[in-house]
């Protein structure tokens, strides 16, 4: 595999000789991750070894998906983007070959977890300003309960929406956004909130469907007197 790596002192352990290759102890063979991807396994690359990646591998192009049409709203014409793709392709042509990704064995790694968020401290976010649900901090809850988002806006409780992973195939994945992170003493309150509004939203509804009865039972009634008279005026 393009991404597995040995362990430095791996020499030290061989097995043994197959057909002239050295045959290394199982142990010895692991995985290397991008830094970013090692916090979702606990644990993060030592900062005296981010200049040293146990192996490079070219990056993985994004697809482009077919048929998308810039927005000159967002200031990016197709135009500029053509120009922008095109200056890119210059700068990776002077560099020397494609843009490489770092990847670091775990031997480069220490124990990591998320830090602990206060209840008055700001909801970290990533880049996308949501809150991953694998890399939520201690002192932050996933509430995944529908109409929460406008609920805690409305009592100004700080909240972010939360990712709860990918969902798709190949380049056709797309993140998938559920419910909502808050802090762990806010919890409690919104619950009651939820409670409430769900239990005022029943009420409207059946007030509504009670409405909607008597409107068809003032029709057939009209409709059954209507005819009532005709049969009387007419029959």
């Amino acid at each position: 595999n393009s991404r597995d790596v040995l362990h430095p002192d791996a020499r030290k352990r061989i097995s043994g000789v197959f057909k002239g290759e050295l045959v290394y102890r199982r142990s010895d063979v692991s995985k290397a991750l991008r830094a970013n991807k090692w916090l979702y396994q606990g644990r993060r690359v030592k900062k005296s070894e981010m200049k040293q990646p146990a192996k490079q591998v070219k990056k993985r192009k994004k697809p482009v998906g077919k048929g998308f049409q810039a927005l000159n709203s967002y200031g990016v014409s197709e135009k500029a983007q053509d120009e922008m793709i095109s200056s890119i392709d210059k700068n990776n042509r002077r560099g020397g070959g494609p843009e490489m990704d770092d990847l670091y064995g775990v031997w480069q790694t220490e124990s990591w977890s998320p830090p602990y968020v206060g209840p008055t401290d700001a909801i970290p976010t990533n880049e996308y300003k949501n809150v991953e649900l694998a890399l939520i901090n201690p002192g932050l809850t996933h509430m995944d309960l529908p109409r929460l988002a406008p609920i805690a806006r409305k009592l100004g409780i700080p909240y972010a929406p939360c990712m709860l992973g990918y969902e798709g195939h190949g380049g056709n994945r797309a993140p998938t956004i559920r419910g909502i992170v808050v802090h762990d003493h806010d919890v409690a309150l919104l619950r009651e909130a939820f409670a409430e509004w769900e239990s005022h939203a029943a009420e409207k509804e059946r007030q509504e469907r009670k409405s909607m009865i008597l409107k068809r039972w003032k029709r057939l009634v009209f409709g059954i007197m209507t005819k009532d008279r005709l049969d009387r005026e007419y029959g």
